[in-house]
């Protein structure tokens, strides 16, 4: 069965909406060439092979990557945005099942509307954290939020010892049923992999910058679809 672009996101709304644990990990573009080992420096974190505290971290995402679960779901980017090479590299890396693989990209271009329409309204319905950039403001948000966490840019780098928190927290309290909204690059990935190694009776949501307009207003437009630009808009990822 081939694999469509809208479906997976309708499958993963029917699991929030029948309220089934899970996880969602996205490696997009730069976590992919953070992955093959490529020196990164992007606005929102950075990679630095040769820096061992960078190959600790490194070790740690790639972790993250190949982790299986038949809960934990492995977002990676198509064809048509990384190129066959690296779309096939991420396809062999990662060891997951084609069952447990889907598109980096799901909440964004041609499904970004339908994420907002028909997945944000859905947050509701549970407790929600937050892992957020410290400038976030909750305000905007559609839903309501028990507990926010701040990081800074380059979060998998300053506030790593989140992860060892959040997962003593979820311990300590015994959080069962909650939704995990995490958007922190590739601190991210970590944390949908840790925290569902330790309690996988929650839900992981590596959300990236689809809430950034509800978390930053017009300053969160920074996205070429959160522009609204037709092109990416329209623009449906591929599988191969």
């Amino acid at each position: 069965m081939v694999k469509s672009f809208r479906g997976d996101l309708m499958e993963m709304r029917e699991r929030l909406r029948e309220r089934k644990p899970f996880a969602f990990s996205r490696f997009g573009e730069g976590e992919l060439r953070i992955l093959t080992g490529e020196l990164r420096r992007y606005p929102e974190f950075c990679f630095n092979p040769s820096d061992p505290a960078y190959v600790f971290l490194h070790e740690r995402l790639l972790d993250s990557f190949r982790y299986r679960d038949e809960s934990y779901f492995v977002g990676i980017s198509c064809p048509r945005c990384v190129g066959e090479e690296r779309f096939f590299w991420a396809k062999r890396t990662s060891g997951q099942t084609e069952s447990q693989l889907t598109w980096a990209t799901l909440f964004v271009n041609s499904n970004y509307q339908f994420f907002k329409d028909e997945v944000v309204p859905l947050f509701a319905g549970y407790t929600v954290f937050l892992v957020c950039h410290k400038y976030a403001k909750l305000d905007g948000l559609t839903f309501r939020v028990a507990g926010d966490y701040r990081v800074e840019k380059n979060a998998w780098r300053t506030d790593y010892n989140l992860s060892h928190r959040l997962a003593e927290f979820t311990a300590r309290k015994q959080i069962k049923g909650a939704l995990f909204l995490l958007c922190a690059g590739p601190f991210a990935n970590i944390l949908a992999h840790q925290l569902h190694a330790r309690e996988p009776k929650n839900t992981y949501v590596d959300v990236g910058s689809a809430l950034d307009p509800y978390l930053f207003g017009e300053e969160g437009l920074t996205r070429r679809y959160l522009k609204g630009e037709s092109k990416f808009l329209m623009r449906t990822c591929t599988w191969r």
